[in-house]
């Protein structure tokens, strides 16, 4: 069987975002993943990863929207709009992701980029509970 490439690992990591799969989401990334949400937080770890996706709840469906994807050795670049059906609510953030593999094609560093003045306008309201 021949090898996934890394642009078949972020597809199949997108797609398991789009049956949010939390568990099959978990399996594609290193032990020691770094995730950064730029302008947010970074977090180390699976157990921090479980513990960022437990604080954001209620997700009923969510998906990756792909408009553009580039391969460079065993780094990927994205731009996608992503989106959440949340409190009966459809939220969407344009995003720009950088995934990095580690040789075992894990994802090891992952970091997403977009607008803190969207994400406010789209997710903020889900502070005032």
């Amino acid at each position: 069987m021949t090898p996934q490439t890394p642009t078949q690992i972020i597809t199949d990591f997108i797609a398991a975002w789009d049956e949010f799969d939390l568990e099959k989401i978990y399996s594609f990334m290193a032990d020691n993943i770094e995730w950064t949400d730029i302008p947010l937080s970074t977090v180390h770890g699976i157990p921090q990863v479980r513990a960022k996706m437990d604080a954001f709840p209620g997700v009923e469906a969510c998906g990756f929207d792909m408009h553009h994807i580039a391969e460079n050795g065993n780094v990927v670049l994205t731009e996608r709009t992503d989106w959440f059906e949340m409190k009966g609510k459809r939220r969407t953030i344009r995003v720009m992701g950088t995934f990095e593999l580690d040789d075992a094609g894990k994802i090891a560093k992952w970091r997403d980029y977009f607008d803190s003045a969207e994400f406010v306008r789209e997710f903020g309201d889900l502070a005032e509970g």
